[in-house]
């Protein structure tokens, strides 16, 4: 299956050491992969369609990816035949401005219906596949809502936009939206596993869909709830503002 990480801090700072890790864990999902990261506050990402372990080891371009990538937020998926088209542009992270911030977005998971969903604002996700759809979709609500109320709580907005999107598409998300200050991930599927590391310039923060975390230590599990639309965490820097169910 799919999986996707991110790497969150107070400063900018490279994943070489997590990013292989994660690509050596995730070896089985053989059909692409994306790095996605901040510069300037804008969104830069490198995609391919090429497996993300070759042969006995991590892909040459992920690894030096992995090496000079830096930034406060860093956002990764691997991809499996499942996710769709297999052209390196339909790849996550996708990128999408909106709200006076460019945001990320990588997803795992699978969500049917949503393919007819028609946007009317642009720009648009010109990828094929759900994934480009869930992300228009959400784009579309908080966009609504934070016009209706230009003082309201981008939070509040989220979670509003969340239920909806669960309720009008039931499916499978797991999901980081990140702009270049804070993260959100959801899910309704899988558990998210996060570790607070401390390193020589500050504490950062590991937070992957892979089931056993990136390494032997205390990770924290964060399943979502059955009885719930679903789980929401809202981190900036090392911190977990907010996670609890919407």
């Amino acid at each position: 299956m799919c999986d996707i990480f991110a790497l969150c801090s107070g400063y900018s700072y490279t994943a070489q050491r997590y990013l292989p890790i994660f690509a050596e864990k995730g070896k089985n999902n053989m059909d692409g992969w994306g790095i996605g990261f901040f510069r300037d506050n804008e969104a830069l990402v490198e995609k391919s369609p090429e497996s993300v372990f070759d042969g006995h080891q991590v892909h040459e371009s992920f690894q030096r990816l992995a090496r000079v990538v830096d930034s406060r937020i860093i956002v990764s998926q691997i991809s499996c035949p499942l996710s769709g088209t297999h052209r390196g542009e339909s790849k996550h992270p996708h990128a999408l401005s909106f709200l006076d911030h460019v945001w990320l977005f990588a997803h795992v998971g699978v969500v049917e219906r949503i393919d007819s969903y028609e946007t009317s604002l642009s720009p648009r996700v010109e990828v094929e596949g759900f994934t480009g759809r869930i992300l228009e979709f959400l784009r579309d609500r908080l966009v609504s809502l934070m016009e209706a109320n230009p003082y309201g709580s981008l939070y509040d907005a989220l979670k509003a936009s969340l239920k909806r999107l669960v309720l009008q598409y039931p499916g499978r998300y797991t999901f980081f939206l990140t702009n270049e200050l804070t993260l959100f991930a959801f899910t309704n599927y899988r558990p998210l596993m996060l570790l607070r590391e401390s390193e020589t310039m500050g504490n950062i923060l590991l937070i992957t869909s892979i089931d056993e975390g990136l390494s032997p230590k205390g990770w924290l599990s964060i399943p979502p709830a059955e009885d719930s639309w679903g789980k929401l965490l809202v981190i900036t820097g090392a911190d977990v503002l907010y996670l609890g169910d919407i």
